[in-house]
């Protein structure tokens, strides 16, 4: 009677710890499909786990987050990194992630917003840093190409603020050189005027020496992030000239 009575408790105490782990067996086949590297099975089998506990398990609310990044489940991704975000689990790679999945989603509105709130969350985070300088880069360049200069200068500028040195360099040249290019293009459309025209010629020469004058600007700005930079005194020569 008492080996019988041992089997039944010890059955309850087994039962007992079983019911303590719920979606134990979903966590596990997760795991095994993420080492054989078949991440939309353990994206699934991830979420079934976190179902099953409430999703009280912050680290596999990121784990299922990457899973169904790397699966290509971007909506998901999105609301899992998320919820990693609201558990304040891996901040600045969560923010990133889901700005990635924002991206990959083509909600650009919502992309912006989430980098802008992981650098208020994670101030100087390179990563969070290099996409959202990157973004605004290229930006700035297209809106260059467009002959949009307002819209370039103002993408451009959101770089300046940053703290990544590299970024701060590149966004600093392409003002200076947007500044310099549209004087001197200013000056080049008013050259047929030097003489027909004198009062028009000195209103556009007037213009063509505040653009010079910004680009002077930003030529000081980059020296002073970049002093050795080798641009500084060829786009300091270029304008003073073009000011004579």
């Amino acid at each position: 009677m008492k080996k019988i009575a041992l089997l039944i408790f010890m059955g309850l105490l087994a039962g007992t710890l079983w019911a303590q782990d719920p979606g134990a067996a979903e966590k596990n086949a997760g795991n095994a499909a993420w080492k054989a590297k078949n991440y939309a099975e353990a994206f699934t089998n991830f979420e079934k786990y976190l179902q099953a506990n409430g999703f009280k398990d912050k680290a596999y609310i990121y784990n299922t987050a990457v899973a169904a990044t790397k699966a290509k489940n971007y909506q998901a991704a999105e609301k899992y990194f998320e919820m990693a975000i609201k558990n304040n689990y891996k901040i600045g790679s969560s923010y990133l992630g889901k700005a990635k999945a924002e991206e990959e989603l083509h909600k650009n509105a919502e992309m912006i917003a989430t980098l802008e709130a992981g650098l208020k969350a994670v101030p100087g985070n390179a990563k969070l840093e290099n996409e959202y300088g990157t973004y605004f880069l290229k930006k700035g360049m297209d809106a260059q190409k467009a002959n949009k200069i307002e819209s370039a200068v103002e993408n451009y500028t959101k770089v300046t603020s940053l703290n990544s040195k590299p970024l701060k360099v590149q966004a600093f040249t392409a003002l200076a050189q947007l500044y310099f290019n549209n004087g001197a293009g200013i000056l080049q459309k008013a050259t047929p005027f030097a003489n027909s025209d004198k009062e028009k010629y000195a209103a556009e020469k007037a213009k063509a020496e505040t653009s010079f004058k910004k680009a002077e600007e930003y030529v000081g700005q980059l020296k002073a992030t970049d002093p050795e930079n080798p641009v500084v005194k060829e786009l300091a020569a270029q304008i003073k000239a073009a000011m004579k």
